[in-house]
């Protein structure tokens, strides 16, 4: 296709492009779900701990990776997020370079093929609308989903163009089996990778209509539409038995997408949807005013104007599709293949969106991020319309010329990119962001308050979380919230309970502390509940089970923050489990709580002989001592002389 020389000037380009731009958010701190993904996610701890039952098992190893080789320091997850995405953006380049040549039947991409695979993926990298998924370190789900997907397509196109030539079969069977290994780690990954078995079906039937195999090339997409089995298998396997449950946020994920299936609204949704595709496709013409989240009311009847609308749009942009690949089927090879591209891009678009904006409800209507595997289909897409644009303005300049100005359009793109990077970078500005572009949500004053807290600014955290609870619905009954106030259910209105209550306790303000705290807990649930979640962590602890421990004291904590045993025995399961950190700062939390509690004293002076830090387990395990544990005075001397 083309040579190995500039293959890597392009790669090394692109690379070079990606990092330079997302530069400033590698300083950035964890912000948003990063909370309970990375850093409170107690199964990223240990490889191991990642388990075969995990719907998004790859996802969560390479979380795991990154923690074991840089614990819970950002840069590190902020880094690989992006080497991912300029990883990506090769894959574009390849991907459409690729299909260009099948299309037009070329063994070589060259002159304007290349100039359009080459704007395609500057436009995939420098995007602004790719900054949630690259610059948000949970959202690592998608980039790397979609970085499995780009390849499977790509290793299934390489393979076919081997096998139809019959040079060397077994490097194109090889590249075959590779493209379905591929799939499967991107189902592994994220469902959006559901769709890549038809999108391999339709590339087969597009373009290999002159196969040597005949009608029998359809066999080579027995296996694809077999792996169509996994993610439905991965969600629902659990629910009969035939795969074990999943642990901590990997269970949550996987059962709060099961009940919004069953609950909400297919019909509302896929109405919702027709407006959100036209809202994404307005984001990558014109990427102004993102923002993580956004205030939407839902579409409930077919008679809706937007939606009529919506629906409109969309289907003339699908019959724009019909007609390019028609009108490129009867074109010279040179203007056919950019016309069909442009199709394929459009139809790709529709596809790799399907799955979360079609008609499977998802509590969120709108997250930019979900744009991020389909705009491959808008780049390729765009770059034909400019290449084509550019073509016919300059035609006296050079094919060289014409490559640099058509990649000037990256530049604006870029520096917005880096400016919306910076709104990535801490938690204040993130939510500041959306406070002033959506005054009318929760979401944003919440999470502004709780980032206020963090900094230990009291006033304007209790202004913010004020504000927060002024939201809420004044009865707290089972019904699910609705679209609109998706957040509003009773976990997280407790949860902005306990946060005022622990500003309060830190301002000194002792009984609108106490009176937040038993809100908190009457939202969620009553005392028995805790009792029960409780004993049942005592059981786990006592038969080994010191992960299943974990979850069931964190259960406690997540209800009842300063319960005093729970944080003890979830600290005692830390350190049985070698985590000794985590440990530590639960029997921190106790000390703080009842400086008087022997038994932390004494359990935190372990962990930090395991540690090594033999001073700091003398002062623990002497401190305990005075205050009356006996088996703490015996400790002392083995701490000093470095036992354990």
């Amino acid at each position: 296709m083309i040579t190995r020389k500039t293959f890597l000037i392009v790669a090394a380009s692109l690379v070079l492009a990606a990092l330079l731009i997302y530069a400033n958010v590698l300083n950035g701190e964890f912000v948003f779900d990063d909370f309970e993904y990375v850093v409170e996610n107690p199964l990223i701890r240990d490889l191991s701990q990642v388990s075969m039952s995990d719907p998004r098992q790859i996802g969560y190893l390479s979380f795991a990776v990154n923690y074991a080789l840089g614990g819970e320091e950002p840069w590190g997850y902020h880094l690989v997020n992006i080497a991912i995405h300029a990883v990506n953006a090769v894959l574009v380049f390849l991907l459409v370079g690729a299909v260009l040549t099948a299309l037009s039947g070329s063994d070589a991409l060259e002159g304007r093929s290349f100039r359009i695979a080459l704007l395609a993926a500057a436009l995939f990298v420098v995007h602004p609308v790719q900054t949630q998924a690259v610059s948000y370190i949970t959202q690592r789900f998608t980039s790397l989903s979609a970085l499995f997907y780009l390849l499977a397509v790509l290793l299934y196109l390489r393979s076919r163009r081997l096998l139809e030539r019959e040079q060397v079969p077994g490097r194109g069977y090889l590249l075959y089996a590779l493209s379905l290994v591929s799939t499967l780690l991107a189902m592994r990954t994220k469902e959006i990778s559901f769709t890549i078995p038809f999108i391999v079906a339709a590339a087969e039937a597009a373009l290999m209509r002159g196969s040597r195999y005949g009608s029998r090339r359809f066999t080579f997409l027995i296996p694809f539409g077999a792996l169509l089995l996994v993610i439905p298998l991965s969600l629902l396997g659990p629910e009969f038995g035939l795969l074990a449950p999943g642990e901590g946020i990997v269970e949550t994920t996987r059962t709060d997408k099961l009940y919004d299936m069953q609950e909400r609204s297919a019909y509302e949704y896929a109405l919702t949807q027709t407006r959100m595709i036209v809202l994404y496709l307005k984001l990558l013409v014109v990427p102004a005013g993102q923002s993580v989240v956004r205030d939407i009311r839902a579409s409930r009847t077919a008679g809706d104007p937007a939606v009529i609308g919506s629906l409109l749009f969309l289907a003339g942009l699908a019959a724009l599709g019909w007609l390019l690949w028609r009108r490129g089927s009867r074109a010279d090879a040179a203007d056919g293949a950019g016309q069909r591209l442009a199709a394929a891009g459009i139809f790709w678009f529709f596809v790799t969106i399907s799955v979360e904006s079609s008609f499977i409800p998802i509590k969120d209507l709108f997250f930019e991020h979900r744009i991020y595997l389909p705009s491959a289909g808008f780049a390729a897409a765009a770059a034909v319309a400019l290449t084509v644009l550019v073509d016919r303005v300059l035609r006296s300049w050079s094919e060289r010329r014409r490559m640099w100005i058509s990649l000037v359009v990256c530049l604006p793109l870029a520096a917005v990119t880096v400016v919306r990077n910076d709104v990535w970078t801490t938690e204040l500005k993130l939510w500041d962001d959306v406070v002033r572009k959506v005054p009318n949500k929760a979401i944003g004053y919440n999470n502004r308050g709780t980032a206020y807290a963090k900094e230990r600014q009291y006033e304007l955290a209790l202004r913010d979380l004020d504000r927060t609870i002024g939201f809420f619905p004044r009865s707290l009954d089972a019904v699910m919230p609705d679209w609109e106030d998706a957040d509003l259910i009773p976990p997280n209105i407790s949860k902005t309970y306990l946060t005022r209550g622990r500003i309060h306790l830190a301002l000194g303000n002792t009984q609108l502390a106490e009176r937040d705290f038993e809100r908190a807990k009457k939202i969620f649930f009553p005392a028995g509940d805790l009792e029960e979640y409780f004993r049942t962590g005592d059981l786990y602890y006592q038969r080994g089970a010191y992960r299943h421990a974990i979850e069931e004291f964190s259960k406690v904590l997540d209800r009842d923050p300063e319960n005093i045993d729970a944080l003890n025995n979830r600290g005692n399961s830390y350190s049985q489990l070698e985590k000794y950190d985590a440990a530590v700062r639960d029997f921190d939390l106790v000390i703080g709580l009842d400086p008087g509690f022997a038994l932390a004293y004494h359990n935190r002076g372990i962990a930090f002989a395991w540690m090594e830090q033999r001073e700091r387990a003398v002062a623990d395990f002497t401190r305990a001592c005075s205050l009356g544990f006996a088996p703490a005075c015996e400790s002392i001397e083995i701490a000093r002389q470095g036992g354990k």
